[in-house]
């Protein structure tokens, strides 16, 4: 099993990483291969909308026109089995720009030619799972801020053949890990158990 930390965070946080790591080890502690995507660190551009990558059928999203480490990225996910979506919101009136940016990029994995009035997802069945993580220090609990980074998660996750699970919003915490070890733990299994019973 492979598991895919699909890491869009905007900025370096500690508590995310603490995050991050405390999954892996889980995972990695039961046999499991964990590769983590970050982003923010990576040569991604925006998207031109030039929508070449949507033109041609087929269930696999198609390479970019644009050179930069996208294309990379998406034969990783193709690779994996389920998903870690991690990204955060530090602001109620903008977006998260990685994310964003990540996201629009995704729309390889959509079937649009020209002339059809709206895309088509190439993964018709989502026959892989996700868990959502979503570091939100806008400190409003349900507010706008929290809503609109699930959605926006959820469709990252549709778009690769994802099913969501299960999803955390988390502030910032002092003992962060203590406060979220049983959510994290129960989120994890259930992204374990998902492909067991997939597999079987």
């Amino acid at each position: 099993m492979i598991i895919n930390f699909i890491d869009c965070t905007e900025s370096n946080h500690n508590d995310m990483d603490k995050v991050i790591t405390y999954l892996n080890d889980y995972f990695n502690s039961l046999n499991i291969q964990t590769v983590r995507l970050k982003y923010s660190e990576m040569q991604i551009v925006k998207c031109s909308q030039c929508r070449a990558c949507t033109q041609k059928k087929g269930e696999y999203p198609i390479d970019c026109v644009i050179k930069d480490d996208m294309n990379k990225t998406l034969k990783q996910i193709e690779e994996a089995d389920a998903y870690v979506i991690l990204a955060d919101r530090n602001n109620l009136f903008t977006k998260n720009k990685v994310h964003e940016k990540v996201s629009e990029r995704f729309v390889a994995y959509h079937y649009w030619p020209f002339g059809q009035r709206q895309s088509t997802p190439r993964k018709q069945s989502l026959e892989k799972s996700s868990i959502l993580i979503n570091y939100n220090t806008t400190q409003y609990f349900m507010n706008h801020s929290f809503y609109t980074s699930r959605l926006y998660m959820e469709q990252t996750s549709h778009s690769i053949g994802a099913k969501v699970l299960d999803w955390l919003a988390f502030t910032p915490k002092e003992d962060l890990i203590l406060s979220y070890e049983d959510r994290l733990i129960a989120m994890a299994d259930k992204l374990i158990e998902s492909f067991k019973n997939k597999a079987s």
